[in-house]
């Protein structure tokens, strides 16, 4: 009986464009396997470190200063999804190199994956969250998966009847089904890793069981101004704020709420005229939580268990001490509104927001641990080991400091702090603002510098006066009267005046609704009548102090942009 002769392996040459793609394919199949079996790996344990977002986390500590100013400047929010991305986009780039070469060099093109497990391991170790043990499964799964993928599709598209010839159609066929139903599963880990992440992050964080405790000092009531004009104003240009609403026949009513430590949330939950804003398009005066800015060094949120968290008072203190979850929440505890701005934002930008915080006033739990005179640098640390730094005088100064554990009438959101946070009124976020806070620690002034001062930042960072117009936005209007509005700022002092300026005319005062604190944003608006034409608006705020913010433009780097912040529109 004759036996047919073996099929000897051959591929086609390299020269021919699809076999190129083939194998390019190929090592991009297995490279999602990769990093998508680390996913899943990460989402099954929370110890387990996601190896994307580990080496993204290592990329962030590493980047210079102005990648990072150019990076949020661009993408905003998005900053993170951005780098991501183009981690995976990189990564599979370097999959293409690898498929190509395993054509005729399979052993270093495997090594290439098993290279990627032992820097994603070695990485790994940097978590300080993540257990060992599990960051050295999620490494060696994602370079065996990616050997495995890589020599299994390579082994079906080097299948040919003759030496020389190419691949049969069958056997491609085989090949593309294998690669397809590669991604497939891939994107379905990816997709069981973050399902798998979140139910088990929230599961063990316990904030779904939390109840806040009420407030012995609540918010006091909220009021706004709402307005329903009934006669336009030909134009408001050269007259005071008083004037213009002699002008216009309006009902002005100021409505009031009662504070209240329920978890409804003024302009968020339930929507009552106090709380809507004066005018269509202007910003609400409580931000609801799920359209708060956030811009911080995290790419995923950190893993925190309420069981086992603590916070501690170390350092230049008489009596270093820690307290739980539960500890905290059964201390006293104050309601205040304090709008929160990043020093990022740029002049006229969304990286701010004004929000009801619920927490311990800083104050009496340093005052517990006796900071020494010499501890004149308070030193915020997150479990991520994350870093800010602000002087200790800000904690006596009379200023709003809380350590928050409500956010708008909820316990703070996991990606704004839970279990609990600084919060500290009239300092820049990065200086101040730590989320996911473990540790409160005291040290001189020049002995330490946090996170962001070595990158080029400022350490001191009191929040600027500023403005912003929410509407019109720039572009085409209708001709004829319209409102200006928006919102102006100046955390710890308060906000005065706003003023608008329509081309080259005369600044004219804005009407201001009742203020709701001193630190928080406020709310204004003033009437114009545009006749055709292009136009340029410009607006600008003085502070309780009677400090008008300056006209100076100046980046962001190193304490915050300044400016006045000016749209062009075109009145049809």
């Amino acid at each position: 009986m004759e036996h047919e002769p073996p099929v000897p392996e051959a591929s086609a040459p390299l020269n021919s464009w699809r076999s190129r793609l083939d194998y390019a394919l190929l090592g991009m199949v297995a490279t999602g396997s990769a990093l998508a079996i680390s996913e899943l790996v990460a989402g099954l344990f929370l110890s387990a470190p996601s190896l994307v977002r580990t080496i993204g986390q290592r990329i962030i500590d590493i980047t210079p200063a102005p990648v990072e100013d150019w990076a949020i400047s661009t993408f905003g929010t998005n900053d993170k999804l951005v780098l991501i991305i183009g981690i995976v986009l990189v990564s599979l780039a370097i999959g293409a190199f690898l498929g190509l070469l395993a054509r005729d060099r399979p052993a270093p093109a495997a090594a290439g994956f098993v290279l990627f497990g032992v820097v994603g391991f070695v990485v790994g170790l940097t978590d300080p969250l993540a257990g060992s043990t599990l960051t050295l499964v999620a490494a060696v799964a994602a370079a065996a998966s990616g050997v495995g993928v890589l020599l299994g599709l390579r082994s079906l598209l080097r299948r040919s009847p003759s030496p020389a010839g190419a691949g049969t159609p069958g056997s491609r066929r085989m090949f593309l089904t294998a690669s397809a139903a590669g991604v497939a599963v891939a994107v379905g880990e990816v997709i069981l890793g973050r399902y798998f992440a979140n139910r088990n992050q929230t599961a063990v964080a316990g904030r779904e069981q939390v109840t806040l405790p009420s407030a012995s000092q609540p918010a006091p009531a909220t009021t706004t101004m709402t307005t329903e004009p009934t006669e336009s104003v030909a134009d408001t240009a050269g007259v005071t704020a008083s004037e213009a609403a002699d002008q216009v026949e309006t009902t002005t009513t100021a409505v009031s709420t009662e504070a209240s430590s329920e978890p409804a949330v003024e302009g968020v939950a339930d929507p009552t005229p106090a709380q809507v804003a004066p005018i269509e398009g202007v910003s609400e005066l409580v931000t609801p939580n799920d359209e708060f800015y956030r811009i911080d060094t995290a790419l995923s949120v950190p893993r925190v268990d309420i069981e086992t968290w603590t916070l501690s008072f170390t350092g230049l203190v008489d009596t270093p001490f820690s307290i739980t979850y539960d500890e905290l929440l059964a201390m006293p505890m104050v309601e205040r509104y304090v709008t929160l701005c990043c020093v990022s934002n740029r002049v006229g930008g969304g990286l701010i927001g004004n929000a009801k915080w619920l927490g311990v006033p800083l104050r009496e739990l340093v005052e517990r641990a006796g900071v020494r005179p010499e501890g004149t640098q308070l030193i915020g640390r997150s479990v991520d080991e994350f870093t800010v730094g602000f002087p200790t005088a800000a904690v006596f100064d009379g200023r709003e400091a809380l350590v928050a554990v409500g956010m708008n009438g909820e316990p703070l959101p996991l990606d704004h702090g839970f279990p609990a946070r600084l919060v500290v009124s009239g300092l820049y976020g990065y200086v101040s603002a730590t989320k996911w806070l473990a540790e409160v620690e005291f040290a001189g002034w020049d002995d330490f510098d946090a996170y962001w001062i070595p990158r080029g930042w400022a350490k001191e960072a009191p929040i600027k006066t500023q403005s912003r117009i929410d509407t019109p936005q720039p572009g085409s209007i209708t001709a004829g009267t319209n409102v200006i509005a928006g919102v102006a700022w100046a955390q710890n002092r308060g906000v005065e005046k706003v003023e608008v300026r329509v081309g080259d005319g005369p600044w004219v005062e804005a009407v201001l609704p009742e203020e709701l604190s001193i630190d928080t944003w406020r709310q204004w608006y003033v009437e114009h009548d545009f006749a055709p034409g292009a136009h340029q608006i410009s607006v600008r705020a003085t502070d309780a102090t009677g400090v008008t913010q300056t006209a100076e433009i100046q980046e962001a780097r190193p304490d915050g942009a300044t400016g006045y912040h000016t749209i062009r529109v075109n009145a049809a």
